[in-house]
């Protein structure tokens, strides 16, 4: 009994109690409980510095202390709390932070409400670091923008304005579209980021194109020809130089769900590529004809990958073969190819007359991707004519390969498979071993001896995995690798 009494009081000597928490500690501690609220709706409306800060003297000296913690003010309830937030700014002792204005504020008494919220930033507007507007009336996005004219802003990074959809007239409206001009005779030398949501884009262009960053945009559009979109794409482009990263989706697309055959041909001959020389991240939202001919009108000697709005790699058809082998891409580490096959083909399947003319560009189209890490074929049918070992393994394209993923593919064999790897391995240079990855491959009973005697040794060597189709982990490189996933048109700051 002694010896209990005596491990106890030993290990209640080793607690740290939380007035002894070092201050490092206690701001990670802040952090992550500020994370997982933000991250969990039942939990919404949760500050957890807040909540640190009425625990003890010392946890409210470390809070209130800690600009950090007071640099996100938030206007999302039916009564803006201007008072705490007066606080909060105190707290920042001059430090940056940012804005969220949502549409709760604005339900009843929106106007003495907006005059308010303004009021406040107009009198920081100086260390204003980002600013968000999402889903107010265009009677309150109006007074929002006429106060910020005239503002000075220079620490504003990032402007993400979405329009209410209240004020989306849809796919038929003929009602004139207003667009907001902020700081139009102001200053923001340092803005760098524009995410736009159902609304106008040209004075955005116009007044900061030649220092934005990032230009996100989600268009509000009829239904178009996919040439609009390549003129859309590529004015914005010229208009901004220096971009980094862009992002286009458009909405009242109807036509995501195109038939695998029309992929193999453009319906138009395409624009005449441009060139811009700094992109490095684009994400395309659309329908699958949009995506390939807007990617094919561009030459991004940059780009390391391409993505949809959600950060999931697109499927180009192999019509865009043609265009990628002429050196559009040199940077890119990702490449999914989708094809004509029907999965559901029986042995009457007729190949497509276009098919054939579209791989013919595949050996030089990869020889023009240096830096490709993931390869996948989509539904593509290689005719048994060894595509796959040609340009992977005996003309060693893409030396640093590591994914190889073939979904619901024919005309291809283990042994053809077994080629490319043993030839990658033998040439200086090369990744030592490429991850093959077949999703329902057609395991037929007259499988050649020499076929079967392949895969083993394919398996055998660890660089095969035959699986069936599984949506969450069906071998995506820059979800799994690069970690791309994401909603890049999120709205969260």
């Amino acid at each position: 009994m002694d010896q209990v009494d005596r491990s106890s009081s030993q290990h209640h000597a080793q607690v740290c109690r939380i007035n002894d928490l070092p201050y490092d500690v206690f701001y990670r501690l802040i952090l992550i409980c500020w994370n997982d609220a933000e991250n969990d709706f039942r939990q919404k409306g949760i500050h957890p510095p807040t909540t640190a800060s009425h625990v003890c003297r010392l946890w409210r000296q470390h809070a209130v202390n800690t600009p950090l913690f007071w640099a996100k003010l938030t206007f999302q309830s039916k009564i803006p709390r201007l008072e705490k937030c007066k606080e909060w700014l105190i707290r920042l002792k001059g430090a940056p932070f940012n804005v969220l204005i949502d549409a709760e504020p604005f339900t009843s008494a929106s106007i003495k409400h907006a005059k308010g919220i303004m009021r406040l930033v107009m009198s920081h507007i100086s260390q204003l670091r980002s600013f968000q507007v999402r889903y107010v009336q265009e009677k309150i996005l109006r007074l929002i923008f006429d106060r910020l004219s005239d503002a000075k802003a220079p620490l504003l990074r990032t402007l993400r304005v979405d329009m209410s959809r209240i004020n989306d007239g849809g796919p038929s409206s003929s009602k004139k579209e207003w667009e907001p001009k902020p700081f139009h005779r102001g200053e923001v030398p340092n803005l760098q980021e524009i995410r736009l949501n159902r609304m106008d884009y040209g004075y955005s262009l116009d007044r900061f194109g030649e220092t934005l960053s990032t230009f996100m945009i989600l268009r509000r559009t009829r239904l178009v020809p996919s040439h609009d979109h390549i003129k859309f794409v590529q004015e914005a482009l010229l208009q901004a130089p220096n971009l980094r990263v862009f992002g286009y989706s458009r909405t009242w697309s109807h036509r995501f769900h195109q038939s695998n055959q029309e992929r193999q041909t453009f319906q138009k001959p395409l624009l005449p590529p441009i060139t811009h020389s700094s992109l490095e991240e684009l994400y395309i939202g659309g329908s699958r004809e949009d995506t390939d001919v807007i990617l094919c009108s561009l030459r991004l000697p940059r780009v390391r990958y391409l993505a949809d709005r959600h950060g999931v790699e697109p499927i180009l058809g192999l019509c865009c073969l043609q265009s990628i082998s002429l050196g559009m891409f040199p940077m890119l580490i990702s490449l999914h190819l989708g094809g004509s096959r029907d999965p559901h083909t029986t042995q009457s399947y007729t190949r497509d007359p276009l098919n054939s003319p579209n791989l013919a560009h595949l050996l030089h189209a990869l020889r023009g991707l240096p830096e490709l890490r993931a390869l996948a074929f989509h539904q593509v049918d290689f005719e048994d004519k060894q595509y796959l070992s040609e340009c992977l393994g005996k003309a060693g394209c893409c030396p640093k390969l590591e994914w190889l993923t073939l979904w619901q593919c024919i005309g291809y064999t283990m042994q053809e498979l077994r080629e490319v790897v043993e030839e990658r391995q033998q040439r200086k240079g090369a990744s030592p071993q490429v991850q093959i990855t077949s999703f329902e491959w057609p395991i037929r009973e007259d499988s050649s001896p020499g076929d079967v005697e392949a895969r083993e040794w394919l398996e055998q060597a660890g660089c095969l995995r035959v699986d069936r189709f599984d949506d969450e982990r069906w071998g995506n490189y820059l979800i799994s690798v690069e970690g791309v996933s994401r909603d890049v048109f999120k709205w969260d700051m």
